[in-house]
């Protein structure tokens, strides 16, 4: 199943930090090096919450869509 979620990137300090706000308090906060980095990070992230909430039996929430957010697309078959 394809699923879209929406993530903010923002530097701080030396890191830039990938945020999923729909996901946040699942734990879809992480940094990187690079932007890049912090995106590919957030992407396993967020996959591996939902593959948890799937064998849990949680439905994921709904997308939130923050200003200048980035669109991520999933693959996942736990969804």
């Amino acid at each position: 199943m394809t699923v879209r979620y929406h993530v903010t990137v923002d530097r701080q300090g030396d890191e830039w930090w990938a945020v999923c706000p729909a996901l946040r308090h699942h734990g879809a906060a992480i940094g990187g090096e690079t932007r890049e980095e912090a995106l590919a990070h957030i992407e396993n992230a967020i996959l591996m919450i939902l593959t948890e909430m799937a064998s849990s039996g949680v439905s994921p929430p709904p997308d939130q869509v923050p200003p200048y957010g980035i669109a991520l697309t999933i693959e996942t078959e736990a969804a």
